[in-house]
């Protein structure tokens, strides 16, 4: 049987019989050059939201709040709550009611709306109440963004990477905004009182991101016999290579959102130790992004050379190898330089563990999933990633802090009041054997690309 011509449909999901096996699409006719821009400013927008505040929220929450680890990690799984019910109304949507950039549109004006409500809030209960709403109608847009722009990629492997590009530049771009342009002028406490503008970074992009996606190209729904899309999608979960990829990105999801968790104070209290006590968290962190620039650049050619397998390994050992490095800077008596250095080196890996892992992987949903589908199944996929595994990912994150960390008693006020510092060489580590976990269970168990094993000889 000959294999399907281009323009017929590539990314349809092999057939039950031969599961185990997938193809990898070769390039094909390129989508017009303007079009591509406006899909990657697109991107910009979508991710210059979440670079704004993720990368520092957790010590915002701490030094400014007083959060405590346990409350870092509650926070942290309030904020992935939400994605848990977008399958059931967002993929619909996209898929079955509403045009995508309509619904892009009201999803980041609502959004932005929220932020900057945030932004005004010091209560426990009303951020996390917040923080939760927020991210229902956030996270989903991530995988409503892939679905508009997979709609109008003409060769998904080859362009899907550079425009999925500019949104790590748009991650990347607020830390070279707020703390050099905002935060640089304060420092001790005054610093800690005003960490708490990346929300209203935030929530003025997602309003201009609301406006902006009213003139992206018109994506209607698929027309069809009106099966429920989400209840569809979930008959995916019936081919073992689908069924193990969820599995593994439920738990690597758990171990990115643990990252953030974490990341933030960590590098504050490598930063204290050498007596620096400026806002440089949120630009150290963004060495990674400038790493996912590199990556993305190449994945293309990387899937087209290695396959999805090989390619997703490479970023799940990207997770467990940045944790087990962050270990090692914690746990080291040697000169400041030495434990940042290594700290900066982790941070670079995130290009690997982002690129290599969750974006190959949004787009091997893409190429498994009917084409009246894709909206439920990047929602129902970004659900274990932006849902289940990243509510456990923050529990767990703060549950570890909790429990292995220093409780150290001090005297405010003529009160008595104690608070825990975090053990950080126990937190990495911890992290690292999660990952280690998903990373052997997914090389036992995801089929090899047929097309690629050829081509490795």
């Amino acid at each position: 049987m000959t294999s399907p011509k281009k323009q017929d449909n590539p990314y349809v999901a092999p057939k039950a019989s031969s599961p185990a096996s997938v193809d990898i699409d070769l390039p094909g006719e390129r989508t017009p050059f303007d079009l591509r821009v406006r899909l990657a400013v697109m991107m910009f927008l979508q991710y210059f939201v979440q670079g704004a505040f993720l990368p520092v929220v957790s010590l915002y929450l701490q030094t400014t709040l007083k959060f405590g680890p346990a409350e870092l990690g509650y926070f942290n799984a309030a904020m992935a709550l939400g994605p848990l019910a977008a399958p059931f109304f967002v993929g619909q949507l996209v898929d079955r009611r509403f045009a995508t950039q309509n619904v892009l549109s009201t999803f980041h004006f609502l959004g932005g709306i929220l932020m900057l409500i945030l932004w005004t809030q010091r209560g426990f209960w009303a951020v996390m109440i917040l923080g939760t709403v927020f991210s229902i109608l956030y996270v989903p847009t991530m995988m409503v963004s892939n679905t508009l722009a997979f709609a109008h990629l003409k060769d998904r492997n080859r362009d899907f990477p550079i425009v999925r590009l500019f949104g790590t530049i748009g991650f990347i771009v607020p830390a070279w905004l707020i703390e050099p342009l905002w935060l640089s002028r304060f420092s001790g406490d005054a610093l800690d009182q005003q960490r708490g503008i990346v929300l209203l970074f935030a929530g003025v992009a997602g309003m201009i991101m609301a406006a902006y996606s009213l003139t992206l190209p018109n994506t209607p729904p698929v027309k069809t016999s009106g099966e429920y899309a989400p209840l569809a999608a979930l008959r995916l979960l019936k081919q073992q290579n689908f069924l193990v990829l969820v599995i593994t990105t439920f738990i690597i999801g758990a171990v990115h959102q643990y990252f953030f968790t974490w990341n933030s104070p960590f590098l504050k209290s490598i930063l204290s130790e050498g007596k620096i006590n400026a806002a440089y968290e949120q630009r150290i962190s963004s060495i990674g992004q400038v790493a996912e620039i590199a990556v993305m650049a190449g994945l293309g050619m990387m899937l087209i050379k290695l396959g999805f397998k090989r390619t997703m390994l490479i970023g799940g050992l990207a997770y467990m190898l940045r944790c087990v490095i962050l270990a090692v800077s914690a746990s080291m008596s040697e000169p400041f330089a030495a434990r940042m250095g290594l700290a900066c080196l982790g941070q670079s890996l995130h290009g690997f563990c982002f690129g290599c892992f969750l974006a190959a992987a949004f787009m091997y949903v893409d190429r498994e999933s009917p084409k009246d589908l894709r909206g439920s199944a990047q929602t129902l996929y970004g659900t274990l990633v932006l849902g289940i595994g990243f509510f456990l990912g923050g529990l767990i994150g703060g549950w570890i802090g909790e429990a292995t960390g220093n409780v150290v008693l001090l005297s405010i006020d003529d009160r008595d009041a104690s608070f825990t510092v975090p053990n950080y060489s126990i937190i990495w580590l911890s992290g690292a054997a999660i990952a280690a976990v998903g990373c052997v269970f997914f090389a036992l168990f995801f089929p090899s690309d047929r097309l690629a094993d050829k081509a490795q000889g």
